[in-house]
């Protein structure tokens, strides 16, 4: 498999991040596959911290080999996620991207978008689902 693929993720609060167990995911995921020589881009949300701004950390355009970008979110209850998402699949649907790594069920309504534009997608979903098949980066079962 050709190690320099283009992949944008989104679907996380931010990179890096504690916030939840799915941040922790990603920034491991990209992480490694920053190592194998893949080309990782993850879509922050804009924004504070779930905890409060004073939790904020100083992130930059990178973080060990991952390039970061910052999506606009609209702050308030329940749109967080979905504008975050919605912009970040847009992003990618307009990015040169070879695979769309998506995390979590929610974000995953927007797929379609970077499918339009031919790109390859995979979703992963976090939590109790139970999936067996095979993705672009190798057989995956849970």
């Amino acid at each position: 498999m050709e190690r320099n693929l283009k992949v944008g993720i989104f679907g996380h609060k931010r990179v890096p991040s504690r916030e939840g167990g799915i941040e922790i995911v990603v920034e491991e995921i990209a992480k490694r596959m920053v190592r194998s020589g893949y080309q990782i881009t993850c879509y922050n949300r804009a924004g504070h911290h779930v905890s409060g701004a004073e939790y904020d950390a100083k992130i930059k355009n990178e973080y060990e080999g991952i390039r970061l970008k910052a999506v606009p979110t609209i702050e308030g209850k329940g749109l967080a996620a979905v504008s975050s998402s919605f912009f970040a699949a847009l992003y990618c649907a307009f990015g040169k991207y070879d695979v769309v790594h998506i995390h979590a069920e929610g974000p995953a309504l927007f797929c379609g978008l970077p499918k339009l534009f031919g790109k390859r997608v995979v979703v992963t979903v976090h939590g109790a689902a139970v999936i067996i098949g095979t993705s672009v980066f190798g057989k995956i079962a849970v």
